[in-house]
């Protein structure tokens, strides 16, 4: 993986950019796509020319024809909706749910006549339904709201007991065995740690392809360092701790924690 530029963009640069940004968006093509291909041609980072682009549209509004062309913004997205094309999404849903048709097919009608995105004229459609319900044929059926049910451990009250006279031995025995469990759930690495050491636990395939990568990256871990891995994926989940393994040389801290370890393995070697 290589670095890219930092810095202020230079003049050719700057005019690389509105010439790639004009000819793209005249092509009729997306200007995310644009901004990737600027990104690799420059040597940038994309989000880098994305703000930039905001800015030279910001600076030089005259150099970016295509900014209001059509009722377009800067960033390709319509501007408000008028009143003709309110009427005109009105009147094609009424018209296709009174034929049988869908609505997802007078969206399909209304992307092309508007040319709006299907997103954007479903949310316009629903702003209509609540604010204008009687322009409108036919309107979805109100879903009835459910209560939650709450299941009986939620809805259960715990046990008091009184603090006043004696217990059995089987009350003892039962109040000594709810403070080992209690004590247990306080202390949840000890018990999983214990579990993954157990000859009877199996990683799953998930784990071990991270237990196979963390190897290669840094070695082969020992018992005690492969039960902590294990227990992580059981915390945080398989994902994130794959996430953190394949990312954690991009944090600032990982510098010094390199430096402090090998600190300590040239002093142990100096002193042997």
């Amino acid at each position: 993986m290589f670095d890219t530029k930092k810095g202020k963009y230079t003049d050719e640069e700057n005019e690389t950019i509105i010439e790639a940004i004009n000819r793209g968006l005249a092509q009729g093509r997306r200007e995310r796509d644009i901004l990737k291909e600027l990104a690799d041609t420059l040597n940038r980072g994309y989000a880098g020319i994305m703000s930039h682009v905001r800015k030279l549209r910001t600076e030089f509004p005259e150099r970016f024809p295509s900014n209001y062309q059509n009722g377009h913004s800067p960033n390709g997205r319509m501007n408000s909706w008028s009143e003709e094309e309110e009427e005109t999404v009105i009147q094609t849903v009424n018209r296709y749910l009174d034929e049988g048709k869908s609505l997802s097919s007078a969206i399909a009608a209304l992307e092309k006549q508007l040319s709006r995105t299907q997103g954007a004229i479903y949310q316009r459609i629903y702003t209509l339904r609540r604010k204008y319900p009687d322009r409108f044929n036919r309107l979805p059926e109100q879903r009835p709201r459910r209560r939650r049910r709450l299941q009986d451990w939620q809805i259960q009250r715990p046990e008091i007991r009184s603090l006043d006279g004696t217990y059995s031995k089987q009350q003892i025995e039962d109040i000594r065995q709810e403070i080992a469990a209690s004590h247990e759930q306080e202390n949840p690495v000890k018990v999983e740690t214990n579990e993954f050491s157990s000859p009877r636990y199996e990683p799953s395939s998930e784990e071990k392809m991270i237990l196979k990568a963390f190897e290669k990256k840094f070695g082969k871990p020992n018992a005690t360092t492969r039960d902590k891995l294990l227990h992580l994926m059981r915390k945080f989940g398989c994902t994130r701790v794959s996430i953190a393994l394949f990312t954690i040389t991009e944090d600032k801290a990982f510098p010094a924690v390199v430096v402090d370890f090998l600190e300590q393995n040239l002093g142990k070697n100096h002193t042997m």
